[in-house]
């Protein structure tokens, strides 16, 4: 393909965007799944063995595709199975016969490839094995996928490494293969596998070796099969099934999808078409190629997780449950930080799928009615990582956006009450030191990262009380308006920084502002101190007004990158990648920082807020493998990406606004569920750009910074007129964002 020239927007995607990683700096921390759009499955090319970062752009050795539930290295892989081909003469196959088992793997499935001439594309993953010439292409669809390897004139082989003690079989006919794997990462009953089947039409599988290995500290078992019956046939076709319930449904998930009667050109082109669905709904113009590339790529992320873990028996949906280990009604979805994914990945989804929020809430309900708490990070159940209950967030912004029916939130009111003020047995669940928290208005510093789970327990208390409000409960949102409040019991105002109190109430406002850890979670009190989303105006206030608050956001951002590593007693990759970015302690690197670009629009200047989120759209993000100036987690910060792009973000979920950036665009054409389209025109648009001069909607002159999201979805042209340096005169408080001020 010519440079410039393409066929869809898939052509312009590189699943490797993002994948060269090690654990002391992060590029993305993402794997170059070929998946469908939020399908049960990702499948990965394994270039390392017993290594949690199985892939690594660099590798010119592969072992074979790995079927993967890893959202992060972070959080390890679960229910995973590797499949492989090898070709041998017969000269080879005598020596393969003979060989030790314990040096199967590294002697036979390694071979070389060559990543520029392997194809990495979200429909399709097809690669050479350099070795024996093997041609090799996997196709996938929702529950699995399809696989298929050039036969040549050798012996062909086909392997298969699962759990231990997980099995396999092989069918009398001798082409079929049926087994389950159960490799844990986190289920809170020991068990939450994958059951599979592997089908071929025109083959037989014979079982001739089984071998051991470790991957990644999982004792694995590989099956050695040979394929026979291949001798007079171009290629080796077999399609792969998996359930999370039993073999049974496995049975009807192969039996039910029409993708696996089709031939293989028609089973790309199908692949392509579920991914074009989801990828058309923004067409975006640009004069630089890679530009484009960066956005598709970045699109293409936000639609890998959450990973859906429910299937259809007899038109009912089900999922099995890791929190009841049974068979339970309803949608479930795995692999979400909701700590991450509030802040962007689900406002994104609201406006491009939002036919797909109440399915994604209701796996959220689901596990409150089978685990009775809110889930905070799911992999495959709960994991407890980082600070608060932010999916209070994600509920509050489907609610308020009327995307959900009135019995669903009330239900679900009850569930954000109850997390919020039920201790549990389990530490991993509902909100660490509550009933403190509640009673003193903080979290004490003898807690871990106490600053950051009293600014999100705050925030959470903003959101019940918008749900509370939605249903006209005057008394609860009243209460919890109230509660949200509490940031203040933290803030300093000689530094202007939130820092911890004590139980004795003891304001700690000696430590550095530096210092990483302790009170904060993966930052400082530079980082951490401005999470006030729902409140913004408050926060200006307790500066001392406007201009104090505009040189304190200035000087983080102008300030060296420096950091102390504090409790954390070393130099942690998040620390890294702030101090490379140079954009001062501003580190749009994690996620605590993602709103920080847009706090000057609160404070009247939103020139300035359109400089920094322009710079930092254009030389921090890339299509490549050094794609994200930080961890992606669960496509966030690429849903980050697409959102700027466009010149919309939503700094605080649980509203109904949209903050008005700067597009990168010439034209941008969102269209929406309802027919309706949201189009964003520049005028012009070159790289010298930084601000927005003037805004038209609908050919209405527009001076509001911040657009309802009813609006949007309505239908709107947008219109910005750009300029190259900032206009510093300010904006009235009138046309700025959403505070709870405003409200109270």
């Amino acid at each position: 393909m010519k440079e410039g020239v393409y066929l869809t927007v898939l052509d312009l995607i590189d699943t490797r965007q993002g994948t060269n990683n090690d654990r002391s700096f992060s590029h993305g921390n993402t794997l170059p799944s070929t998946t469908t759009p939020f399908g049960m499955n990702a499948f990965v090319p394994q270039t390392r063995l017993g290594d949690v970062r199985f892939f690594n752009s660099n590798d010119k050795v592969i072992y074979g595709i790995r079927l993967s539930h890893q959202p992060s290295p972070w959080m390890g892989d679960f229910a995973f199975i590797i499949f492989n081909f090898l070709g041998l003469n017969d000269k080879e196959e005598v020596e393969f016969l003979k060989s030790e088992d314990s040096e199967l793997v590294e002697k036979y499935n390694k071979s070389s490839f060559n990543p520029d001439h392997t194809v990495f594309k979200p429909h399709n993953f097809s690669y050479r094995r350099l070795r024996d010439r093997l041609e090799v292409e996997l196709i996938p669809t929702d529950y699995g996928a399809s696989l298929r390897a050039g036969s040549l004139s050798k012996k062909i082989y086909f392997t298969l490494g699962i759990a231990e003690d997980g099995n396999l079989t092989v069918s009398d006919d001798g082409k079929e293969l049926r087994g389950y794997t159960n490799q844990l990462s986190g289920s809170k009953y020991g068990k939450f596998g994958m059951y599979f089947i592997v089908k071929s039409k025109d083959c037989k599988f014979e079982l001739v070796k089984k071998s051991n290995y470790v991957e990644d500290e999982h004792p694995m078992e590989m099956y050695w099969l040979k394929v026979k019956g291949n001798e007079t046939i171009d290629y080796i076709e077999l399609d792969v099934t998996t359930s999370y319930i039993d073999l049974e449904q496995a049975d009807i998930n192969y039996s039910s999808d029409i993708f696996f009667t089709y031939d293989w050109e028609s089973k790309e082109q199908n692949s392509s078409e579920k991914w074009l669905e989801y990828l058309d709904k923004i067409t975006v113009k640009h004069s630089n190629l890679s530009t484009l590339k960066t956005f598709y790529s970045c699109l293409y992320r936000t639609a890998t997780f959450p990973q859906r873990a429910y299937e259809i028996k007899d038109e009912n949906i089900i999922h099995y449950s890791p929190y009841t280990a049974k068979i339970e009604k309803g949608y479930f979805y795995l692999n979400n930080g909701y700590w991450d994914t509030f802040r962007t990945n689900y406002p994104l989804y609201s406006i491009i799928i939002p036919d797909s929020i109440p399915k994604f809430i209701e796996g959220i309900l689901n596990i409150s009615r089978e685990d009775k708490y809110l889930p905070k990070w799911v992999s495959p159940d709960e994991r407890g990582l980082m600070p608060g209950t932010l999916v209070d967030a994600v509920i509050a912004d489907a609610t308020v956006k009327g995307l959900l029916d009135r019995e669903i939130v009330e239900e679900l009111l009850e569930a954000m009450i109850f997390n919020a003020t039920t201790p549990s047995d389990n530490e991993l669940e509902g909100r660490e030191n509550a009933e403190f928290y509640f009673d003193n208005g903080y979290i004490p510093s003898e807690n871990s990262e106490s600053v950051n789970l009293t600014l999100d327990y705050s925030y959470s208390d903003f959101c019940i009380g918008q749900v509370a409000n939605y249903l006209d409960r005057g008394d609860i949102a009243e209460k919890y308006y109230k509660y949200s409040l509490n940031y203040r019991n933290l803030f300093d105002s000689k530094s202007n920084l939130m820092k911890p109190r004590n139980l004795n109430g003891e304001h700690l406002t000696d430590i550095s502002n530096y210092e990483w850890g302790g009170s904060y979670t993966e930052g400082s009190s530079w980082q951490s101190s401005f999470s006030v989303f729902h409140n913004i105006e408050d926060l200006i206030k307790l500066h001392g007004g406007d201009e104090p608050f505009y040189q304190h956001v200035l000087e983080l951002i102008n300030s060296d990158p420096i950091f102390e590593v504090g409790d954390y007693g070393q130099e942690i990759h998040e620390m890294s990648e702030m101090a490379a970015l140079q954009f001062g302690q501003l580190a749009i690197s994690n996620q605590p920082s993602f709103h920080i670009p847009h706090l000057f629009i609160y404070a009247g200047y939103p020139q300035i807020s359109h400089l920094i989120l322009k710079q930092l759209m254009m030389n921090t993000f890339k299509y490549t493998a050094d794609g994200f100036p930080g961890d992606d987690d669960n496509g966030s910060m690429s849903a980050w990406y697409v959102l700027n792009s466009l010149g919309l973000y939503q700094v605080t979920p649980g509203t109904d606004e949209f903050v008005l950036g700067i597009s990168i665009w010439d034209e941008a054409v969102v269209k929406l569920h309802n027919n309706n389209s949201i189009v964003i025109k520049s005028d012009p648009q070159e790289p010298y750009l930084n601000v927005v001069e003037s805004r038209m909607v609908n050919n209405i002159k527009y001076d509001l910074e911040y657009i309802k999201y009813e609006k949007l979805m309505s239908g709107v042209i947008i219109e910005q007129k750009l300029g190259v340096i900032p206009n510093l005169s300010q904006v009235s408080e009138s046309k700025r964002p959403f505070s709870l001020n405003k409200i109270i």
